[in-house]
């Protein structure tokens, strides 16, 4: 029992993922308002929360506009329901910004903050507002409690990011396994290390296309369509390719010795030239993908402690179940090697 302590705690890890990165709570948060413009003079608009409670002591909801250094307050405030409120702005001054942020304020959800929430339409525009509001005083404070941060653009989606980054993280590592046999099968020549090198990288183009398929999940949801030409995400579906070609030409020359050769070298090619497209050349130019291409990664902005303590977990739970995957597949070659060389004699 005790060789096998490391595959027990990759299953549970993955388990505890499954359980409490799908049923923990969405932290309360501000999606959408409609319209999304304000105008010259007085706008109504229609803020809708998330998890939210506004029925719960409405006489205490807050709401405020910021834009530049000026803050705005509404004149009108109507709690509709839990999830929607009814506010009324009345704006005439000139404005630093074209964009308005939005707060919300309850005694039960804390602060809710959506950015560049409205836009301005007819205002005019100076470099130094003349207006500023004290409507948000006596703040409730956020009432904690174990929730994940509501994203406007991620929403409930922010749970991807225990199976899509650490599938990922499985695949660049069995990966590395596959690359290391290959050098070790160029420098002895053993079958062994051959049938581990291609055991190590059928897994790892399972847990990449695992990772294709929970990122265009992803994609459909942040982006709009279930791919876009995003470098990292044409990064990775060539890698892809490149890796199924090192399947296709280890299974087109008969001689098999010659065929382990042709495949170590191939596939050290290909570890290299995935590095390349998937972690080098995102990162020079623009990209939607987080982490790349000046664009922040997760960490820096929405990967808080509570998510940290289910995310790191993850990383790990899914790599042992890689390696894993990986102890199988390898016995299996070994097992259907010896049996042809059996067939052969």
């Amino acid at each position: 029992m005790s060789k096998y302590w490391w595959k027990i705690l990759s299953a549970l890890l993955v388990l505890t993922t499954l359980i409490f990165g799908l049923r923990a709570p969405l932290a309360p948060g501000v999606p959408m308002v409609s319209p999304d413009k304000i105008n010259n003079g007085v706008t109504s608009v229609t803020i809708t929360g998330y998890n939210t409670h506004f029925t719960e002591n409405p006489d205490k909801v807050v709401v405020w506009l910021t834009n530049g250094d000026a803050t705005f307050c509404p004149y009108e405030l109507a709690v509709i329901d839990d999830t929607h409120l009814r506010v009324t702005f009345s704006i005439t001054e000139k404005i630093a910004d074209s964009f308005f942020d939005l707060y919300v304020n309850t005694p039960k959800d804390g602060t809710m903050y959506l950015p560049s929430a409205f836009l301005q339409s007819k205002l005019e525009v100076s470099l130094q507002p003349d207006r500023t509001e004290n409507c948000a005083v006596n703040l409730s404070a956020d009432p904690g409690g174990f929730n994940y941060p509501n994203q406007p653009i991620l929403n409930e989606t922010i749970r991807n990011i225990f199976y899509h980054v650490p599938t990922w993280f499985a695949m660049l590592f069995v990966m590395s396994i596959s690359l290391v046999f290959s050098i070790m099968n160029l420098g002895t020549s053993k079958t062994k290390y051959d049938i581990a090198a291609e055991s190590a990288a059928h897994v790892g183009l399972l847990f990449a296309f695992i990772g294709l398929a929970t990122g265009s999940v992803w994609a459909r949801f942040t982006w709009g369509a279930w791919w876009v030409s995003d470098p990292r995400l044409n990064g990775a579906a060539i890698a892809v390719l490149i890796y199924l070609a090192y399947f296709i030409l280890k299974s087109s020359v008969n001689d098999k010795e010659k065929a382990a050769r042709l495949g170590a070298v191939y596939n050290i090619f290909a570890f290299m030239m995935m590095i390349v497209f998937v972690m080098v050349l995102p990162r020079m130019t623009d990209s939607l993908h987080p982490g790349v291409g000046g664009n922040p990664a997760f960490s820096q902005y929405d990967l808080d402690d509570n998510m940290r303590m289910i995310f790191y977990p993850a990383v790990i739970g899914w790599i042992g179940m890689a390696v894993w995957i990986f102890q199988i597949k390898y016995r299996m070659g070994k097992l259907k090697f010896k049996q042809l060389m059996h067939e052969q004699i």
